[in-house]
């Protein structure tokens, strides 16, 4: 089993830093740009301009205000404001390999527009919920971690109320894995999409876990974790078994064993660590605190 698949051509450990650089890059060029919005408006007042003249297209606020808004779309594409290497509802990046962001924002703008006629209440909360987001960014990014739980329920119960399991599934890829909805139907969690690639086969009462592949684009953000949480609180609810092997396939160094064994652990498994190992995880197990 492996949490995901890089290129040989750039570790995982690199994409992983070199997202973090990105999103602190955002921030900053944020930041410096709204504190030359200040800095701009002072210097107004102090050279005794008039309030309405600060507000003429070409004045020096109109300016740096502009610079200031052109870059929030910046914070949304990478994912300003995420917790890192763990998923959440800010959680995101530029993804190359499509062309394209995968952010929250994006998701829910594309909801709303689809689901405008025959869901306009739900659309519209997708909308103001979409606002939000925006606003919570920067203010996540500083430390407040009370915008993010507000921003994380409004998320989950948008989720719940999606009006088909479509849309739902769209929107619970943003839910860290302990908060996403368990389905009926467990088969539901198998996929392979541009985000990630779960495979698995279910026989009586165990599920045989072959992998869990995600994107290269977003590894080191904690998606494999979630999807493997969300995979672990189903068997649970439905009382199946999960079985696999230790066969990693996103480095191929000596750490790579210990690594995913590491990562199985933490999630319940008994674990052979060794190539090839079996893993097993049984209905509501919980992780040994004693070492192993």
């Amino acid at each position: 089993m492996s949490e995901g698949q890089t290129p040989p051509v750039e570790p995982p450990q690199a994409r992983a830093e070199e997202l973090l650089q990105r999103r602190q890059q955002a921030l900053c060029n944020y930041l410096d740009a709204s504190a030359d919005i200040a800095a701009t408006r002072i210097r107004a007042n102090l050279s005794g301009w008039q309030r309405w003249l600060q507000q003429l297209p070409r004045s020096p606020v109109t300016r740096a205000t502009a610079r200031r808004d052109a870059l929030v779309r910046d914070l949304s594409v990478h994912g300003v404001g995420a917790d890192d290497h763990r998923w959440g509802a800010l959680s995101g990046a530029f993804i190359r390999s499509l062309g394209t962001p995968y952010c929250l924002e994006d998701t829910l703008s594309g909801l709303a527009l689809r689901y405008g006629g025959a869901a306009p209440h739900w659309a519209r909360r997708l909308r103001v919920l979409s606002r939000a987001t925006e606003q919570a960014r920067p203010l996540a990014a500083v430390g407040d971690r009370a915008v993010v739980a507000d921003l994380t329920e409004d998320l989950l119960a948008v989720t719940l109320t999606a009006p088909d399991e479509a849309a739902r599934q769209e929107l619970s890829d943003h839910l860290p894995g302990v908060l996403r909805p368990v389905p009926f139907d467990i088969e539901s969690l198998r996929r392979s999409d541009s985000l990630v690639e779960v495979v698995f086969e279910i026989y009586a009462d165990t599920v045989k876990l072959d992998s869990i592949t995600v994107n290269p684009e977003l590894r080191g953000a904690g998606l494999g974790t979630a999807v493997l949480q969300q995979l672990c609180r189903a068997a649970d609810a439905h009382h199946l078994y999960i079985v696999g092997q230790l066969v990693p396939t996103f480095r191929d160094d000596d750490s790579a064993v210990p690594i995913l064994a590491a990562w199985c652990r933490n999630h319940g498994f008994a674990v052979n660590e060794r190539l090839g190992g079996r893993i097993a995880r049984s209905p509501m197990s919980v992780p040994d605190p004693a070492p192993r």
